[in-house]
């Protein structure tokens, strides 16, 4: 009897050593990651970072577009366009027309379809401690990653899952799945940790009715001197 509760005490205890800490409550992993979200969003506004978005729609690639960002001296994200190259259109008047209407209701698009995903980001911490407090919570894995699982967000049915690492509080990954103007929307996002700074390395939106698939790349990430 007191061998087997020694071999229990001794199994509770290597799984702390193994780096697993126990379950925190909602309110507690929306404190810590409250916490590190704010810092690292005060520290963004001191680099400068590139972006390259890539739109495919059915499997032909129609536009490259590779920006760069920064933050004014009034706290204003400032961007700049260093290129862009978009696939020719068709010739013929009537034809190319309809291409330049279709392009152009594909950008509107693709316009709201981003600011809309952005909501997801939860930067309003009412829309934070509300996701958190609903959410469902996973015990962290043996690489010490908790997945906070929630659902009708902003939209009904929708699905957001965000990845925390129990050691940083920092995200890693993150995935959506939405509906926007009758559309389903799905978005994956891998997230790297600078010191001080987390941040969206690169994500892939899909519009599956649609054809099309945004690949977006964030990088050269470089403090201000």
């Amino acid at each position: 009897m007191h061998h087997w509760l020694g071999f229990f005490l001794l199994f509770l205890c290597s799984l702390t050593v193994s780096g697993q800490k126990p379950l925190l409550t909602a309110s507690e992993i929306d404190n810590q990651f409250s916490k590190v979200w704010k810092t690292s969003e005060a520290s963004r506004k001191l680099y400068t970072w590139k972006s390259r978005t890539e739109v495919v729609r059915n499997g032909k690639v129609i536009q490259v577009l590779v920006e760069e960002f920064s933050y004014g001296t009034d706290g204003r994200q400032l961007r700049k366009i260093i290129s862009n190259e978009e696939a020719p259109l068709p010739s013929g008047i009537i034809i190319r027309r309809i291409a330049e209407e279709q392009k152009a209701k594909i950008i509107a698009f693709m316009n709201g379809l981003r600011q809309f995903l952005e909501k997801y980001s939860l930067t309003d911490d009412d829309t934070r401690h509300a996701f958190f407090s609903a959410a469902t919570t996973s015990l962290p894995d043996a690489n010490g990653q908790l997945l906070v699982t929630g659902t009708n967000v902003f939209t009904r049915g929708d699905l957001l899952k965000w990845w925390i690492d129990t050691k940083y509080y920092t995200i890693t990954r993150a995935t959506i799945s939405t509906v926007f103007k009758e559309t389903k929307a799905e978005f994956t996002a891998t997230y790297y940790l600078l010191p001080g700074l987390n941040y969206m390395s690169s994500a892939i939106i899909r519009i599956p009715s649609q054809g099309i698939v945004v690949n977006l790349k964030f990088y050269d990430y470089t403090k201000k001197k």
